[in-house]
């Protein structure tokens, strides 16, 4: 029904020829019969004025042609579709608000209204890495195809919009895992302006290509440059954790949390290290405090919870599991929940229980090697050794350097005849 061509005619001012009360029930011509004999004047074979024509449907009409329809319209609907895919889509709310696919790069490069706000609608917001890319790189080309730009504006302005645009390039490269190529561009941003995110993004760099030593180096000229950034020491913090420097990176976050008292992962880091620590009581001081900043997720209730169990306030398990499963939407955090669980029914005795739950753990994540081997180690106090060969093996192939997985198929060939 979209492509059908409707004709718009004029009303006729005039009775129609052969339309009166006498001759309403003999058989008009066509259309086309009408028009094919309206030309033809010197044909015997036509009745009576029938050739005669309408008022306002003369043959030299703008537009009209011997025998085609008239052009009169203003346009159809495949011309409309052609030229603008959007205009089908007003009033529908589930509709593409723009449709990053037809994008033509080098239309909007040199449009410098609008091309940034292009640039961060498509990363942040389609996630189209791609296409910003292709974007970010006819914008350097078209900066490289004019050097006089930069002495008809100030220097400055000039000197701001390649460093952003040379970042933004980087950006794109890494999150497109071409760290080398991103190298450059990064390093160039950097020296045209220090950007605390040009910091960050050389950071992640470094990291990725396993260079965590430069990285430290990078992140310490930038937290020199601005000592109070919570931000860098943040950076700096997971860096040391990530080389298993747990001590520098315990002091780090203690920093954090002196220049941000509100930085709920310092707060969080601080409490986990207390909780390894045999310090339940600390830790569950940390995750109070986040909570009264208005954080409320699985996570923190299940970390609660265990906090709660390993320094004996046994009634409130419970009650901060089962809030926890309700907020839990991924498969994931429920997988830690049930898995989390279970402790809490070996603490109790209740090996039935806590096999459930180990239970229900493969059922949200089915290659959850902490599950299987606990689970085989319960079936084979149970009595069930093939099971627990089975859980063991499956545990091996999700986990096949995890010690405690070798060591209890090491035990089971020694002990059990299988």
């Amino acid at each position: 029904p979209a492509n059908e061509e409707v004709e718009f005619e004029r009303i006729a001012t005039a009775a129609r020829p052969g339309t009166s009360i006498k001759t309403a029930f003999q058989p008009r011509p066509s259309t086309s019969q009408r028009r094919g004999t309206a030309l033809s004047h010197s044909s015997g074979s036509t009745r009576p004025g029938s050739a005669l024509t309408r008022p306002g449907t003369a043959i030299s009409r703008p537009g009209s042609s011997l025998g085609a329809r008239p052009a009169s319209r203003c346009g159809t609907a495949s011309r409309v579709r052609a030229t603008s895919a959007a205009a089908f889509n007003v009033g529908d709310a589930t509709a593409a608000l723009y449709q990053a696919s037809r994008l033509n790069p080098t239309i909007y490069a040199e449009r410098e209204a609008i091309v940034k706000a292009l640039f961060q609608f498509l990363y942040y917001h389609e996630a189209d890495v791609q296409k910003a890319h292709s974007l970010c790189q006819a914008v350097l080309d078209v900066q490289r195809q004019r050097p006089g730009q930069a002495a008809l504006a100030p220097p400055a302005d000039a000197a701001r919009t390649d460093w952003w645009w040379q970042q933004q390039m980087g950006r794109c490269l890494l999150a497109l895992h071409y760290p080398r190529r991103a190298e450059s561009h990064l390093q160039q941003s950097l020296a045209a302006f220090p950007h605390p995110d040009t910091y960050l993004l050389l950071s992640r760099l470094y990291q990725r290509l396993r260079q965590p030593e430069r990285s430290l180096v990078l992140i310490g000229q930038a937290a020199e440059r601005q000592p109070f950034d919570v931000t860098f020491r943040l950076e700096q913090a997971r860096i040391h954790a990530a080389m298993s420097q747990q001590e520098d990176a315990l002091q780090l976050y203690r920093l954090a949390a002196r220049l941000q008292p509100i930085n709920v992962e310092a707060l969080a880091s601080i409490a986990v290290s207390y909780f390894y620590d045999n310090n339940p009581e600390m830790s569950l001081m940390y995750y109070r405090r986040i909570l009264s900043l208005g954080v409320h997720t699985a996570e923190l209730y299940s970390n609660i919870a265990l906090c709660c169990l390993y320094g004996g306030q046994i009634d409130l398990v419970l009650p901060c599991f089962q809030r926890a499963l309700r907020m839990a939407t991924q498969p994931e955090q429920k997988a830690d929940i049930w898995y989390n669980l279970s402790f809490v029914a070996l603490t109790s005795g209740d090996f039935n229980l806590a096999k459930r739950c180990l239970q229900l753990c493969l059922t949200a994540d089915a290659r959850d090697g902490a599950a299987l081997n606990n689970l085989a180690v319960l079936s084979a106090h149970g009595g069930d050794v093939m099971g627990a060969k089975s859980y063991l093996n499956a545990a091996k192939d999700v986990l096949p350097e995890a010690s405690e997985v070798n060591a209890n198929l090491q035990y089971m060939e020694l002990n059990y005849k299988l």
